[in-house]
């Protein structure tokens, strides 16, 4: 059964077929082992499909998706990245840096990887190009720096992770920062060596203290948007899915008197984030089928069976947890990641004493290094287009970054008190 689910899965992959409908062709595969046959199978994958799109806590993710198209076509990033080239200055690789701190400014912001990488790179890579750096440097660190975007919350896979766990979504974007701000202090590492190497500076203050606190004034707008929706979250005055709503009003009334968003520009990020939901919901209702399907059949215990015969090492299979996300990032999207594998060993991570909140925390901070990983590698596409330069020399450049990343997701994976700490502070 096994072979004939998960055979045909990835060969509709290989043939090019969506996602979504090569998860639902993947459905039909079980109808030898479903009484009814096709009739059932296919009534039961369009039941779960309407009840997976009829959730209240769902709806979270449309309005944080809406949220971050408002702020890429509101002139927010621009601000963002003023500020964090203020605060780096001309220490060597301070453009580098400032390029990571604006990401993770920005990742609480918009939730998502590529829309970091496309907002802050656009602003970002013609700057650092401009004094010198490296273009593979420069895409490449670009890259690896998006995924900060994921795990900064407000984070999309972590409410989808949520939401197919039954894990509470405020606790996972609290879990989810100080990972975020380890993956980016790792990586300003390899920046300051390489640019001390390379003689890559920073651009120099126009004024000393004075600057930073001007610059500081300037984005002080955009940095009040996450504190006013974690802090919302934190202290019970709403729910995720409400903070949702109030991101979108706030990036609304802020992207028009900064005069940064237009009514063009308005409609254009709602389209954006229309197009966004409904290929998410879709491959969220297909997957849940699947899920659901293998549940029945009781195929995690399987699995969960095959893994303990070969060890029942906590440590080992975490490093297998690792590959098979890291692995699966490189070859398929985030959210379908998400989807596809943490029912199967959610089951067996809960076997071996992992908390669920610190699972969903480091397998979301594997798929953001994936997203920058060939053959898929999103990230770098995105940062490779923007800097007009071969995907290869992107990926050449990004190589050190990656080390380091991979390094950060290690710590986040055999230490999980970096994402369980601040749980305890607030509970």
């Amino acid at each position: 059964m096994l072979t004939a689910v998960f055979g045909g899965m990835f060969l509709t992959l290989l043939l090019s077929v969506p996602i979504a409908a090569s998860i639902g062709f993947s459905c039909l595969a079980f109808i030898p082992w479903i009484p009814g046959g096709l009739d059932r199978v296919m009534f039961f994958v369009a039941q779960r499909m309407v009840v997976t799109a009829d959730s209240f806590t769902l709806l979270a993710l449309p309005f944080f998706i809406l949220a971050g198209t408002l702020m890429s076509h509101g002139g927010i990033a621009r601000k963002l990245t003023d500020l964090a080239e203020a605060v780096a200055g001309d220490f060597p690789g301070g453009l580098g840096i400032a390029a990571i701190v604006a990401c993770m400014f920005f990742g609480a912001v918009s939730g998502s990887g590529p829309a970091t990488v496309a907002a802050i790179g656009t602003v970002m890579l013609p700057a650092m190009l401009e004094r010198g750096y490296g273009v593979g440097f420069s895409g490449g660190l670009m890259a690896c720096a998006g995924g900060i975007g994921v795990l900064i919350p407000p984070s999309v896979p972590m409410i989808v992770y949520g939401v197919n766990s039954g894990v509470s979504i405020t606790d996972l974007f609290l879990a989810g920062l100080f990972p975020g701000i380890i993956v980016g202090l790792f990586l300003m590492i390899p920046v300051v060596y390489i640019s001390r190497k390379n003689g890559y500076a920073g651009k120099a203050r126009a004024g000393g203290t004075g600057w930073v606190l001007k610059k500081t004034l300037e984005a002080k707008s955009a940095l009040l948007m996450p504190l006013i929706i974690l802090g919302g979250i934190y202290t019970g005055i709403f729910t995720p899915t409400e903070a949702g709503i109030v991101a979108v009003a706030y990036a609304i009334i802020l992207g028009f008197l900064s005069r940064g968003l237009s009514w063009r520009g308005l409609c254009t990020a709602m389209v954006e984030a229309a197009i966004i939901t409904g290929s998410c919901i879709f491959l969220m209702g297909a997957a849940s089928a699947f899920a659901k399907l293998l549940h029945m059949k009781d195929v995690p215990n399987l699995i969960s069976t095959i893994i303990f015969s070969f060890t029942t090492n906590k440590y080992l299979i975490l490093l297998l947890f690792n590959l098979v996300f890291l692995l699966g990032g490189m070859f398929i999207d985030t959210l379908s990641n998400i989807l596809i594998f943490c029912p199967i060993f959610l089951p067996l991570a809960l076997k071996i004493g992992v908390d669920p909140i610190h699972f969903g925390t480091f397998i979301v901070a594997n798929l953001a290094l994936g997203m920058a990983t060939p053959p898929m590698g999103v990230d770098l596409f995105v940062a490779s287009n923007i800097c007009k330069t071969p995907f290869e020399k992107v990926l050449r450049g990004s190589i050190p970054f990656m080390l380091w990343n991979l390094a950060a997701v290690l710590m986040i994976t055999y230490f999980p008190m970096i994402s369980l700490w601040p749980l305890q502070l607030f509970r």
